[in-house]
C-alpha cells in the first residue's frame, strides 16, 4: 500500500523553504565590512616638494583640514600620510609616520612680549618664548608701555603703539592681528608664525577666519630639536558694548583671559584712543602654561576714513617641547651625506598648517572652540615624538619620511553568535530533509519527469530516468495520452481519458522518423 503524503509536513516543507530565503536578507543587518592589516614594515618616502628658502618652510602638501568631530592626532596623521603626497603610493597600503619618543630638556619658560627683548613673565625658565606682535611698528616708543601682574603665572600688558605696516599700507581696512611665537633655547631659537593677513568687514562680529594651527619644527646645529605648535582664533567687535556677548559665547563665561579682558573694556584701559589716527592700543592678558603660553591679545583701532572704532582680537595658544638629539634612521642619515650634509645638519624649520572646519549649521557658523585650546598640547607632542623620522632637506627640494607600513585585507565581520545561529540553522534543515525522506511520499520528492517515469513502467522499482517516445501532435508518451489541452471543439471520451487508446493508425513515431 502506497504511503499517504503528509499534508502536516508538506505544509511545513513550504514555510521552512520560505523563511531560508530571507535568512541572507537578515543576515545583512549583523554582518559589517571588516579591514585587517597584514605583513607590518617599514618603508623610507623621498618625496621632491617645492620649498622656499627662507626662515620658514611652509610644506603645503601637508596642510590639512581638521572637521568637527576629527581627531586632531588623526588629522596630523591623515595630513602626513596622505597617499597624495606620497610617490608611487601603493593602494592596498596604509601608511603612519614612526614615531620614536622624545627625551624633555626644557619644560619651563619665561614669557617675553610684544618683542623678544621685553621680559614681562619671569617663571625660572631654562626657555623663553616670546610673542612677537606684527601689529606694532617697530619704531614705536614702548616706553609708555606698562606690565600689571595679576598672579604668579599671569600678567596683563598695556602697549600704546604706532600702528603696523599692514594699517599704513591700507588704512581704511580692518585687519586681523598676528601673534609669532618665538622659542628661544641655549642660544638658538625656532619661530613659527601664521603670516595670513585678512581683511575683515569691521561691521560685523564674528570669528573672521577659521582657526588654525601651525606646526613647526626646527632642528637645531647642536642635534637638538624645538617642536611649536602655535593655535589661532580670531575674532572681531565693532563696538565695546559688543565684546562681551562675542568673546562669552565664543569662549565661555568662565574663561580667566576673557574676563579680565572683559575688565580692560568697561574701564577704558581698552578703549581710549590717542590723538594720532595711527596711533592704537592693544592689551595682553598672558598665561604661562606648564606646556608653554596661553594669551589674548585685543587691540582697539580705528578706520582712518571712516572713523569707526572697532576690536581686534586673536586668542593664541603656544606649545613648546625641547628634546635630546633623537636618532636618525641611518638611510635618511646616507642619503643626507651622500649630498654633501653631515647631520645634525644646520638649523632647518618645518611648517604644517592645520585648519579648522566649522559645524554645518542653518543659523550660524560654529567651532568646537575647548577642544581646539586643548589640541594645541596633542598635535606638539605628537609631531615631537615624530622627531627626525620627518625630515626637510631644504637644498635638494626632498622631505623624507619613515613610514610603518601594513597591508589592508578588506572582508566581514560576522558575530559569534551569529556564525553558531547559522551553524544551527544548517544542521536543523539537514535533520529535517532526512526526516522527509521516510515522512514524505516519493511522488513528493522527486521531479515531474521521474513521476512520468514511474507511471509508465508501471511502477516497477529501480525506476531511473530514461529516454520515451514522445508524439507532439498528439501529446503522447509511448503511445499514451498523458496530457489534455484545452480546444475550443467539444472533446470526445477518448481525448478526455488519461489513458487512451494507441497511437492512431499512420501516425509516425519521432524516435523511429529519426
Amino acid at each position: 500500500m502506497k504511503a499517504r503524503t503528509p499534508l502536516r509536513t508538506l505544509t511545513t516543507t513550504f514555510f521552512i523553504s520560505s523563511a531560508l530565503v530571507a535568512v541572507p536578507i537578515v543576515i545583512r543587518f549583523f554582518v559589517e565590512e571588516a579591514i585587517t592589516e597584514t605583513n607590518s614594515s617599514q618603508e623610507l618616502v623621498s618625496s621632491r616638494q617645492i620649498i622656499p628658502v627662507g626662515a620658514i618652510t611652509a610644506l603645503t602638501g601637508w596642510t590639512f583640514p581638521v572637521t568637527y568631530d576629527t581627531n586632531v592626532e588623526e588629522a596630523l596623521t591623515m595630513a602626513i600620510n596622505s597617499t597624495m603626497a606620497i610617490p608611487r603610493a601603493v593602494p592596498k597600503k596604509r601608511y603612519r609616520p614612526k614615531v620614536s619618543g622624545y627625551e624633555l630638556l626644557c619644560d619651563r619658560f619665561d614669557i617675553y612680549a610684544p618683542s623678544r627683548k621685553i621680559l614681562v613673565l619671569p617663571n625660572d625658565g631654562c626657555a623663553s618664548i616670546a610673542l612677537i606682535s606684527l601689529d606694532i611698528d617697530v619704531s614705536s616708543d614702548l616706553s609708555r608701555m606698562y606690565i600689571a601682574p595679576r598672579s604668579n603665572d599671569r600678567v596683563k600688558v598695556v602697549i600704546p603703539a604706532l600702528a603696523g605696516k599692514y594699517h599704513k599700507n591700507k588704512p581704511e581696512a580692518v585687519r586681523e592681528l598676528l601673534i609669532a611665537p618665538r622659542v628661544q633655547y641655549d642660544g638658538e631659537e625656532c619661530l613659527t608664525l601664521n603670516a595670513e593677513v585678512t581683511i575683515a568687514d569691521a561691521d560685523r562680529a564674528r570669528i573672521t577666519s577659521s582657526p588654525t594651527i601651525v606646526l613647526t619644527r626646527c632642528q637645531l646645529k647642536s642635534g637638538k630639536s624645538i617642536t611649536i605648535s602655535s593655535s589661532s582664533i580670531k575674532f572681531l567687535s565693532p563696538s565695546n558694548e559688543m565684546f562681551h556677548s562675542i568673546a562669552t559665547s565664543t569662549f565661555g563665561t568662565q574663561n580667566e583671559l576673557v574676563l579680565a579682558m572683559q575688565d580692560s573694556v568697561n574701564n577704558s584701559t581698552l578703549t581710549t584712543l590717542p590723538a594720532n589716527e595711527f596711533e592704537e592700543v592693544m592689551v595682553m592678558e598672558v598665561k604661562v602654561t606648564s606646556n608653554g603660553v596661553v594669551a589674548l591679545v585685543c587691540q582697539w583701532t580705528r578706520q582712518s576714513i571712516a572713523e569707526v572704532p572697532h576690536i581686534a582680537c586673536i586668542y593664541s595658544i603656544s606649545s613648546a617641547i625641547i628634546t635630546k638629539p633623537q636618532p636618525i634612521d641611518p638611510n635618511i642619515a646616507q642619503r643626507l651625506v651622500n649630498k654633501g650634509l653631515n647631520p645634525p645638519w644646520t638649523n632647518l624649520t618645518a611648517a604644517v598648517t592645520l585648519s579648522y572646519l566649522p559645524l554645518a549649521s542653518k543659523e550660524k557658523v560654529s567651532f568646537d572652540i575647548p577642544k581646539i585650546l586643548d589640541d594645541s598640547v596633542t598635535v606638539a607632542r605628537y609631531f615631537a615624538s615624530i622627531g627626525n623620522n620627518f625630515v626637510v632637506d631644504w637644498e635638494g627640494s626632498m622631505v623624507y619620511i619613515f613610514f610603518d607600513t601594513v597591508e589592508i585585507v578588506k572582508g566581514y565581520e560576522i558575530p559569534l553568535g551569529l556564525l553558531i545561529s547559522i551553524g544551527g540553522v544548517m544542521v536543523a534543515c539537514c535533520i529535517y530533509l532526512v526526516a522527509t525522506e521516510f515522512t514524505l511520499d516519493a511522488r513528493c520528492r522527486e521531479s515531474l519527469y521521474m513521476t512520468i517515469s514511474r507511471e509508465l513502467l508501471g511502477g516497477r522499482d529501480g525506476a531511473r530516468p530514461r529516454l520515451h517516445r514522445f508524439h507532439p501532435e498528439t501529446l503522447e508518451f509511448e503511445g499514451q495520452r498523458r496530457l489534455v489541452v484545452p480546444t475550443s471543439q467539444p472533446q470526445s471520451p477518448e481525448d478526455v481519458s488519461v489513458y487512451p487508446s494507441q497511437t492512431p493508425a499512420g501516425s509516425q513515431d519521432p524516435l523511429t522518423a529519426l
